[in-house]
């Protein structure tokens, strides 16, 4: 169904033609770039703060198998990792002249990512909760292949600064 504001009405009685329809602008590279680092920092705070506040916890919903008190405490530090790496989105967001090689390394992160997890899931199926698995395999490679798309859009911006000089 077409929202209303968005089609142009002929003046008089229309018989047999169609409305014409508003054609939406295309989004320009740093829109993309800018919604791509939102689902990036998204990305990684939602796996970011669990594992940096409770681990045992977030473990505990997405296993299927007991676990041990204190398991999986010694993981903290990648949940502190994964918080540097959405600051280092914050930063793109700010200012994304120049700084490609943040934008790659975080499209690499979740290149890996969604590719460890699919991979695991083949080696190990009962190891995750199937939703986990499913949920965690298209967040990372849906955000991968986004971030690959705007990085590749947005490149004469992010590559800007370094041709000032």
């Amino acid at each position: 169904m077409t929202d209303r504001s968005q089609v142009d009405f002929p003046e008089g009685p229309s018989r047999g033609r169609a409305p014409h329809v508003r054609r939406r602008e295309p989004r320009t590279p740093v829109a993309t770039l800018t919604f791509a680092m939102f689902v990036y920092i998204f990305v990684n705070l939602l796996w970011a703060l669990p594992l940096l506040f409770s681990p045992q916890r977030f473990f505990s919903l997405i296993l299927k198998g007991e676990l041990v008190p204190g398991q999986f405490d010694g993981l903290r530090w990648f949940g502190a990792a994964l918080l540097a790496w959405a600051v280092s989105g914050i930063l793109v967001l700010a200012r994304p002249e120049g700084r490609a090689i943040f934008v790659t390394t975080g499209a690499l992160q979740l290149t890996f990512a969604g590719s460890l997890s699919l991979y695991t899931w083949y080696i190990d199926p009962d190891q995750w909760t199937l939703w986990y698995d499913i949920a965690g395999s298209s967040i990372f490679n849906i955000g991968a292949v986004y971030l690959w798309w705007a990085r590749f859009r947005a490149r004469a911006v992010l590559k800007s600064a370094q041709s000032k000089h």
